[in-house]
């Protein structure tokens, strides 16, 4: 292609430009619509959190790096008071849900309670369920969202 003067080489690089901005422009709508499909129920949040296996040195102080589940270091965190899996856990409910307020979470082991999150409103999705500790008995997780 050969340009006569100056003006269709001007018209040319403004046409390209127009498309790239228009192509941004319809990316970054389809992008950030909203139309996320993940499924935010209260069951597969907690089957997702209570599923998850981590070394014990990253939410416990010790020196011992084994592979251990979640129920597990929520159990010994209500035992003896020590770790952070509360404060993982609400990390991970405050990034999902992005919304103050919009959950709540009681884990109850022998008879002790630890409630992450305050939940106001009517729930949309409320799910109950029982995880086994590997030293004995099993904790028990109610999870609202609202």
């Amino acid at each position: 292609m050969r340009l006569k003067n100056k003006n269709g080489l001007t018209a040319m690089v403004d046409a390209m430009i127009f498309i790239v901005v228009m192509g941004l422009a319809v990316t970054a709508i389809f992008a950030f619509s909203g139309n996320d499909h993940t499924p935010n129920d209260a069951s597969s949040i907690t089957d997702c959190i209570f599923s998850a296996r981590m070394r014990a040195c990253d939410l416990v102080d010790t020196d011992e790096s084994g592979i251990v589940g979640i129920p597990d270091l929520a159990a010994f965190h209500i035992v003896t008071g020590e770790g952070t899996v509360v404060d993982y856990i609400k990390s991970i409910l405050d990034s999902l849900m992005q919304r103050p307020d919009s959950y709540r979470l009681e884990i109850d082991y022998r008879g002790e309670t630890v409630s992450i999150g305050d939940g106001r409103g009517d729930p949309v999705s409320s799910y109950a369920k029982e995880f086994t500790v590997t030293y004995g008995g099993a904790i028990r997780t109610y999870l609202e969202l609202y």
